[in-house]
């Protein structure tokens, strides 16, 4: 696996452009897994393209449309998903990624972490779509529109993968991380500005001067930042008192595992009841009273 990150200038309005590369092995033929991955892409929100090779693309939504925004996710975003067969049922998928209209000049680990969970997330969410292809109950193969498994009826339930929830919960965290630390770092400055008064000059009415125009410039970034504090510490508490999506756990699949199918439990007979030694040898003696009266 391999991930990497390079920050090019655009043309010239001050916005910065990002490619990250990453590279992941998939127990899936090459064929098979490149229609999941179009389909998958398409439910994160991406224009798929193209299907061979995968080129897909993401508008910017939020504030990323004039490049504010501190969630990665929310910048306009072009994938390219090559796949190449490295084995029997084995699959290399690169994820090349360009993210346009980044003001910033850097991306930050968060933002590293939060693109990796991403493609990991559109992989498992890949592969889900490939196990819902046999009912969890009979193990009899289902279409993808139905809703019933046509052999036994049971209901086709296809959650989502955990790593759905661990995306929205890594990309919170940094978009929170990065709000509440631009906050304190304007406040640094409104206060580090203040302190500049003890040097100024001896002239009343320089001085005077001095106090307005750094009293009004430490109120703008002071007031800046403690907005941009506030608003962080809001979205992370709403990030942690979210629940967790029960559908995005992942679940067990007791009925049929690597095609091999286990009955269902529900159907096998009940188990006989053990009774100690010292009663079965009680009522063996009372039956041969019986039989000998």
């Amino acid at each position: 696996m391999s991930a990497e990150f390079m920050a090019t200038m655009g043309d010239g309005s001050g916005y910065y452009t990002f490619e990250h590369d990453l590279i992941r092995q998939v127990a899936c033929d090459a064929d098979h897994i490149r229609l999941r991955l179009a389909d998958a892409l398409e439910q994160m929100g991406y224009r798929v393209l193209n299907d061979n090779p995968i080129q897909a693309k993401r508008s910017a939504k939020n504030g990323a449309a004039s490049g504010c925004s501190s969630n990665i996710l929310d910048y306009q975003t072009t994938l390219n998903v090559g796949i190449k067969s490295v084995g029997p049922s084995l699959s290399r998928v690169t994820f090349a990624y360009e993210i346009k209209g980044v003001y910033s000049g850097y991306m930050s680990k968060g933002d590293h972490n939060t693109l990796t969970r991403e493609a990991e997330a559109i992989i498992a969410i890949a592969m889900a779509k490939t196990a819902a292809a046999h009912c969890s109950t009979c193990g009899a193969e289902t279409a993808g529109s139905t809703r019933f498994c046509r052999k036994c009826g049971a209901p086709l339930n296809v959650t989502a993968p955990a790593e759905t929830e661990v995306l929205r919960l890594m990309s919170g965290a940094n978009s929170s991380q990065q709000n509440l630390g631009t906050g304190l770092f304007f406040l640094l400055i409104a206060g580090a500005l203040l302190l500049i008064l003890p040097f100024g000059s001896a002239d009343p009415i320089k001085f005077a001067k001095l106090v307005r125009i750094l009293g009004i410039v430490s109120s703008l970034l002071g007031g800046t930042g403690l907005v941009m504090l506030l608003y962080g510490w809001h979205k992370l508490r709403q990030l942690v008192n979210q629940p967790i999506e029960q559908d995005s756990l992942p679940t067990l699949r007791r009925n049929f595992v690597e095609g091999v199918h286990v009955p269902n439990t529900n159907e096998l007979p009940p188990a006989s009841i053990q009774h100690p030694v010292t009663e079965a040898t009680t009522d063996l003696l009372h039956h041969e009273v019986k039989r000998a009266s």
